[in-house]
Parts: C-alpha cells; sequence; structure tokens
C-alpha cells in the first residue's frame, strides 16, 4: 500500500498545485483515507460487519489492477469491485486519489481534491477525478466510521469504513 501512495504521489505531485494549509482540510483528508463499502438495509452491527468483509482484499485487487504506467487517463480506468479507496496525496493537503466502486459509475477515479463545507456537521465536498463535485457527510455509528455520497437524484448512499488506507 506504501508503493501504490508513493507512486501516485509521484505522478501528480508537480500537478497538484498550491492550497492554504488548513486544519480542516487535512482532518477531512485522513478521516477519508480508507476503503469504504456499501451498507446493505438499515446500518446495523450485522450490516456493517457484511459489508467489511472482503475489505482488505479489495484494496490488494485494487493495487494490482494499477497500470504499469500511471496517467491520469489510465487511473481513470480503475475502480473498486464493491467498495472506494480513498488515498491520501502525501504532502500535498486536500489531495487525494479515489477509486469508486463500479455502482458509483458517476464518480470518476483518479486524482482528487476535498474540501471542508462544514465540519461540524461533516459536509464535504470531493472533487473526483474529472473535477465533479460530489457531497459527502462523514459520520460515526457506534466505533466504525460511516460516509453517506449524495447522488445527483438526491438520494443518499450509506458506506462504513472498513480499513484505512495510506
Amino acid at each position: 500500500m506504501r508503493f501504490l501512495a508513493f507512486a501516485l504521489v509521484c505522478l501528480f505531485a508537480t500537478n497538484a498545485g498550491a492550497q492554504t494549509n488548513s486544519a480542516e482540510v487535512e482532518r477531512a483528508v485522513a478521516a477519508l483515507s480508507a476503503i469504504w463499502r456499501p451498507i446493505e438495509g438499515a446500518v446495523t452491527p450485522t450490516t456493517i460487519n457484511a459489508a467489511c468483509t472482503g475489505a482488505v482484499e479489495e484494496i490488494a485487487a485494487i493495487e494490482a489492477a494499477l497500470p504499469p504506467v500511471l496517467t491520469p487517463d489510465s487511473l481513470q480506468r480503475v475502480r473498486g469491485l464493491r467498495g472506494m479507496l480513498i488515498i491520501p496525496a502525501g504532502d500535498v493537503t486536500g489531495w487525494l486519489y479515489v477509486f469508486p466502486p463500479r455502482a458509483l459509475d458517476w464518480v470518476t477515479p483518479g486524482m482528487g481534491r476535498v474540501s471542508v463545507v462544514s465540519e461540524a456537521d461533516g459536509f464535504l465536498a470531493l472533487q473526483d477525478g474529472a473535477g465533479q463535485s460530489v457531497s459527502l457527510q462523514l459520520g460515526r455509528a457506534g466505533q466504525w466510521p460511516m460516509m453517506r455520497i449524495r447522488e445527483a437524484d438526491g438520494s443518499t448512499l450509506n458506506y462504513v469504513g472498513c480499513a484505512p488506507a495510506g
């Protein structure tokens, strides 16, 4: 996993641009850095555990799917099977790598950026690999980190943070 993060940082370090250091943004990136898996049905310990089954193996599968030559175009073809893998982009505040699942075909994989809309309420705006804004909300369900993704039609999808990334 460290090799993947290092390779991605090297690839995009010059494209990241300058962004002011922000403790809010740094906390948001740290909170997002995980493999997020969808929860089927009500949020319960049973559905959370079911969602997380195979999460570590999915990280390895995404890493194995990376092309030998990393470019913005080649990274846009890498997707998770069920989960969304989010990896911090190293020392560049706010930048990260997003590998969404196939079910979120409207989210473009690749290098993205996060901004904080309301830290108190957990609202974030994630810019995906194509520059499109994706509305997120972070929270917790007991010991598990939770993420809500707002779809274009206004519906929300629940994801659980199963394993840290980066």
